[in-house]
Formats: C-alpha cells, structure tokens, sequence
C-alpha cells in the first residue's frame, strides 16, 4: 500500500505531462507560429520536462510538509520559463504560463483528494 501512495501520483504526472504536450500540440496547429524555428520546438519539450519537475516537486511538497503555502512555490518554475519568452510570442506565451498552472493545480487538487481519502 506504501508503494501505491507514490506510483499513483508519479502516473498521474506523466498522464499530466502527456496532457500538456497535447495541448500544445493544439494550440500550435489552432494557431500556427508564423516562423517556426528548431530551438521553439526545443522550448517545448523542456517545458514538459519543466512541467514534470514542477508537478514532481508539488508532490514531495504535499506529501512531506503541512504547511499549505509552500505548495505554490514549485508552480514558479514554468512561470519563469515562459516569462522570458513574452518578447517572442507574447499572447502565446501567457496562454502557456496558464496552462501550466491550472494543469498543477488539477495535479495538486488530485493528489490532495486521493491523500485524504486513502492516508
């Protein structure tokens, strides 16, 4: 039963991360950027590795620490990532920071519930 309380939220983030590369994938064939280049393909699978760590971190956060503000902490990273990139794509790029965080959020609210509900 131990082993569960991790393998379940560690599928539940590659399920999460594969979300996101869908939704990328969909934003960019809805909304084609105009001069594709190979380093923007590039930022997008870091992204998902980003995501990955962020939703990783959210996890042992959850799990290790009762002090609920520290969640937010980890959601910062792909905020970062995709602030830098505003004078590249400058709409994009906040659809993307929201996407992120609401794919953390319904990650933690997941995580959270199946905590509660099973220790």
């Amino acid at each position: 039963m131990n082993d569960m309380k991790i393998l379940v939220p560690v599928i539940l983030n590659i399920i999460c991360c594969a979300a996101y590369c869908v939704c990328l994938n969909q934003i960019n064939v809805c909304k084609p950027i105009a001069h594709m280049d190979v380093s923007i393909g590039i930022l997008f699978r870091f992204s998902i590795a980003v995501l990955f760590l962020t939703l990783l971190a959210g996890m042992f956060i959850l799990r290790l620490t009762r002090r609920k503000f520290l969640i937010a902490l980890p959601v910062i990273m792909p905020v970062l990532l995709w602030s830098n990139h505003l004078d590249i794509f400058p709409h994009r790029a906040f659809v993307y920071m929201g996407l992120s965080i609401v794919i953390y959020g319904i990650y933690l609210f997941i995580c959270g519930y199946l905590t509660n509900r099973y220790g």
